[in-house]
């Protein structure tokens, strides 16, 4: 997407599925994910640097590896703590799909939570 203020038209329309898709605060997450990667944000390399040598070269990792929920969700959580754009992102996708009001206290606790799951890149 060449605007990223259409990222929001994409979640308001994903966020009218909440009733019909259980998995909805998921899809959003990989559409953020996906967001994120166009956008260059990296951790240790992972993501776009990885994934582009892993399609040429697919040896590296299982196929569950990028489709993994857990680590999709800390790739996007990371990026919301240094990318205001991918925060704001996260705040709707989060406010839609939760009881609670997303902050950076609860970013920080949601990235904690998935780091003592051991979940990394």
């Amino acid at each position: 997407m060449e605007n990223k203020d259409d990222t929001f038209i994409v979640l308001k329309d994903l966020a009218t599925k909440i009733n019909e898709e259980p998995d909805i605060y998921e899809t959003m997450i990989g559409f953020i994910q996906y967001q994120v990667s166009d956008k260059g944000i990296e951790f240790d390399d992972y993501f776009r640097t990885k994934w582009e040598i892993e399609a040429d070269y697919p040896m590296t990792f299982d196929d569950e590896y990028f489709e993994n929920e857990n680590r999709s969700e800390l790739y996007v959580y990371l990026s919301a703590e240094n990318d205001q754009q991918v925060f704001e992102w996260l705040k709707y996708a989060w406010n839609a799909t939760h009881d609670e009001v997303f902050t950076k206290n609860i970013l920080h606790r949601e990235i904690y939570l998935l780091k003592e799951k051991g979940i990394t890149f």
